[in-house]
């Protein structure tokens, strides 16, 4: 049976793949920074741009899944993009960064850098071609009072959590001094 992608799958998608890119952001950022750091924007071990990303994602892709260049290139174009205008979201909004590649070579801003868009192309042909297959087929496993479930409950904590660190955020930029935005996590080495 084919992989229908309605609210449920999308939800479960943004789910796992906001999971996930916050547990690959704490990976990265313990190697690199040499701390554990909750890299998201969020409370909880969640990051929404990488949920997001995918569910619009899984959409865009569907029927190029099988096409490394295409993957490749949209890795890195789309997940620039999103990356950039979050970020300058982030900065105009809190006046605070949650990330910076300015100490990297050819960055922009220091909100998006080469190495990250392309470590992004590999990524989607990994996760493509790879990993969504397994994750599409687990959650068409699950049956629909679970999604149900899962999803109403994950909502509830989602608005909870986005609510109170919306509200830290607004906190970071009340106490801050200067013109440039504060840095919110320790750069990279």
């Amino acid at each position: 049976m084919p992989f229908e992608c309605d609210f449920y799958e999308l939800f479960l998608i943004f789910f796992f793949w906001g999971f996930a890119g916050w547990l690959v952001e704490c990976i990265d950022m313990r190697i690199e920074a040499g701390e554990f750091q909750n890299r998201g924007f969020l409370h909880m071990p969640f990051c929404p741009i990488y949920g997001v990303g995918m569910a619009i994602s899984s959409v865009i892709l569907r029927n190029v899944k099988d096409s490394y260049v295409t993957l490749f290139l949209f890795g890195v174009i789309f997940c620039s993009v999103a990356e950039y205008i979050v970020g300058g979201i982030l900065e105009r909004l809190f006046h605070s960064k949650w990330w910076d590649y300015s100490h990297m070579r050819f960055n922009i801003k220091g909100r998006v850098c080469l190495r990250n868009a392309v470590l992004f192309g590999f990524g989607a042909i990994a996760v493509f071609h790879f990993a969504q297959p397994m994750l599409e087929d687990a959650i068409g496993r699950i049956p629909m009072e679970m999604k149900n479930a899962i999803i109403v409950i994950f909502s509830i904590a989602f608005v909870i959590d986005l609510a109170m660190s919306a509200r830290r955020a607004w906190a970071y930029r009340k106490n801050q001094e200067g013109d440039e935005p504060m840095l919110i996590f320790k750069a990279h080495r």
